[in-house]
Order: structure tokens, then C-alpha cells, then sequence
């Protein structure tokens, strides 16, 4: 089955304000108070076939979305037109291993992967999860997630997550090590414990604030923090594990090469965060998730403002890979809309997966002209 066409859109969809329940704007330790991602700002990839099929898929935008329709335009697109949406693998491979390929290069090829499944479970009349062996959970589990708020607006959002009867919850940190622990109580103290807790410092802390940290919250029995220190830090993590009760999880590791196995064999890690998106789509994701499934270790998908291509097929493989088995990182609850007919639905703090064909999602296309951005 051979592409025809490959087109992207940029889309800005706006996401609720954190006074009316909602996330915006949502702050890391990076940015000053008062800033903060206010849309979930993402690149959608159509892609048609000979025989009329359309897949869709998802990705983050680049630099500038001029930037990226011109890799698309100028690179991806003659690579990939008239190939078989059944044979991309080679051509994938052989462009994404080269030791300097093309800025981002691998983002498009993941929202290109994720629409040749939708294409593949469409034609043969199925959802992707059975395409990858069928499911062993239709409910996946949501980590509520939201910014870097003082502490007398975590505990009121943190009061809002349970009573929306959601069992998990993350959160940034890294702006200062005395005040991550003071929130962190808080935190607890907000939650009870009805709820999990995951706190996400971004390579924030040095060798030192790290350590007390990790100390300093041992009793609170967090599900874990993730990537406390800079990528590569291989000993230092496996130190952190050996000497805290607190259970590690990286994310920005994962997309070094080889660094997740590495991780592994120096047992050093409890979880690991990973993303369609650096990985290569769902192709990339199932490797990572049937690697993790023999080494023992928990996948939990990471958050990138998605909206319902890209969430529905995280939900596709969390759906039919044992890996991952935790509650999964997202924002989507918070956004004011979608580009799809109907949002995917949530049922107890948990995400139902969709059962019709292809990524069982229906894409509307007027919303996407809606929310289409100048470039």
C-alpha cells in the first residue's frame, strides 16, 4: 500500500486556566512565575495511500513550523512517497542512524509511524493493539500532571485531582532544593493517601542538592523522582538507588542511545520515562517496551501537551505491552478541545482505550483548520 501524500498542520489548542481548574500556565523551574505553557502546541501528520486510505499522526514542532514543513517537504517526502506504508523500516533506520541526521528528523518520523499503524489497523478493519498482539488492559491509568505552583496552590490543586477522582498526580520541581522539600510535604499532607506522587526535577539538581533531596523526602513514599541530575550520570543514579529508600526514574536518558540498557544492567533505576516522539513512534516504543518487560523494569509515558492522535496511540501499545504498568503522564484532561469528533474518554481517573479501527479515533478536520497556526 503505497503513499501518496504526506501533509502536516500546526495546531494550538488552548489549555484551561489553573483559576478555573485547569494547568495554564504551566511552569518548570526554567521560566519565571507568571509564565508558562498557556496551549498544547502540536504538529499533525496526514498521510493517504493509493487506496484512498488516510492515517493520522502526531508530533512536537521544531524550532518554527516553517522549519519543520520544509525538512518534511524538502527531506522526508521524497524518501517516503511511493513507498509501501508496510515496509518503512529500512529507510527509517538507515536515516535516523546517521551521526548527525537532520534537526528533529526523528519527530516526523514518529508522527509518519503513528499514522502508517492507523493506516495498517484501518485496512485490516482492526485497532492497533491487536495489530501488536491484543490487549491485556482496556483501562490505562492517568498521572495528573501540572507545574511548578506555590504551595498554597498545589494543596488546592491537589484537593481538586482527588476529588476528580484521580489516583496520581505529577509535578515539577528544581527551582530550589528547600523549597521542593517543604512542597513536597505539603503535598503529601494534600494528598493523603489516595493518591501517588511523582515529582519531575529536569536535570535540575546537582550531585548534592540531589542527595538531600532524595533524603529529605524518604518518609513521604513517593512513587518516585525522575531524572534528578544531567543524562549520562550512570554511577551517580545507581548511588542515589543504593543509598535511598526514594525510587529513581529518568526520562531524558532514555533517548541517548544504548543508555536504557546501560541503566539497566547497572541496576540503577526503578522506572523508566519514555516518549513516542525521540523513540520513533509506536514502532520505536514496542522495542523499548518488550526490552523493559524481560529486565523487570516499569514504563510510564511521558507527557508532551498531546492531544488525542498522539494519546490514543500511547493508549494502543500501553493497551497490549505488560511494561507499562503505571499510570501514564498527560494534560489532556485540562485542555479546552481537541482535533478529534469526540475527546477519548475517562472513566474513574483511568483512560478507556479506543476500540474502532486504526487508532480508533475519528479526526476532525474543521477543528484542525480551526486551530491551524500562521507560519
Amino acid at each position: 500500500m503505497k503513499i501518496t501524500d504526506i501533509e502536516i498542520f500546526h495546531v494550538k489548542v488552548p489549555v484551561k486556566k489553573i483559576a478555573d481548574g485547569g494547568i495554564a500556565p504551566y511552569r518548570g523551574h526554567d521560566l519565571p512565575k507568571g509564565e508558562g505553557l498557556c496551549y498544547a502546541f502540536r504538529s499533525i501528520i496526514k498521510v493517504t495511500t493509493e487506496d484512498g486510505i488516510i492515517g493520522w499522526g502526531e508530533t512536537s514542532p521544531v524550532i518554527s513550523p516553517k522549519v519543520q514543513r520544509t525538512i518534511l517537504d524538502t527531506y522526508i517526502k521524497p524518501l517516503l512517497l511511493g513507498k509501501d506504508c508496510y515496509a518503512l523500516n529500512k529507510v527509517i533506520a538507515d536515516e535516523t542512524k546517521l551521526h548527525e541526521p537532520p534537526v528533529y528528523i526523528r519527530g516526523l518520523f514518529c508522527g509518519i509511524d503513528i499514522a502508517c499503524w492507523d493506516i495498517r489497523g484501518k485496512a485490516a478493519d482492526v485497532p492497533v493493539y491487536k495489530l501488536l498482539g491484543g490487549k491485556i488492559r482496556d483501562r490505562v491509568g492517568i498521572a495528573y500532571c501540572f507545574g511548578l505552583e506555590d504551595i498554597d496552590l498545589t494543596i488546592e490543586k491537589t484537593g481538586q485531582i482527588r476529588e476528580d477522582g484521580y489516583s496520581c498526580l505529577k509535578t515539577t520541581g528544581g527551582e530550589n532544593f528547600h523549597f521542593d522539600i517543604e512542597r513536597a510535604y505539603q503535598l503529601r499532607k494534600a494528598a493523603g493517601n489516595e493518591l501517588d506522587i511523582r515529582i519531575d526535577i529536569n536535570e535540575a539538581f546537582d550531585y548534592r542538592d540531589a542527595t538531600t533531596f532524595l533524603h529529605a523526602v524518604e518518609c513521604l513514599e513517593l512513587e518516585y523522582v525522575e531524572q534528578p541530575i544531567r543524562v549520562n550520570q550512570i554511577q551517580a543514579l545507581k548511588i542515589f538507588r543504593q543509598r535511598s529508600q526514594t525510587p529513581i526514574a529518568i526520562n531524558e536518558d532514555c533517548y541517548i542511545p544504548h543508555n536504557l540498557f546501560e541503566y539497566v544492567k547497572e541496576d540503577a533505576i526503578d522506572v523508566a520515562v519514555v516518549d513516542l516522539d525521540p523513540i520513533g513512534g509506536i514502532t520505536g516504543i514496542v522495542q523499548y517496551a518488550d526490552f523493559s518487560e524481560e529486565a523487570g523494569l516499569p514504563l510510564v509515558h511521558h507527557c508532551g501537551f498531546d492531544l488525542g492522535i498522539k494519546l490514543a496511540a500511547i493508549l494502543q501499545v500501553a493497551a497490549a505491552r505488560i511494561a507499562f504498568s503505571r499510570a501514564i503522564d498527560s494534560t489532556y484532561m485540562t485542555h479546552e478541545d481537541d482535533i478529534l469528533q469526540e475527546k477519548i474518554q475517562i472513566e474513574n481517573g483511568k483512560y478507556i482505550v479506543p476500540d474502532k479501527p486504526g487508532l480508533g479515533i475519528d479526526v476532525d478536520m474543521e477543528k484542525i483548520e480551526y486551530y491551524t497556526i500562521d507560519e
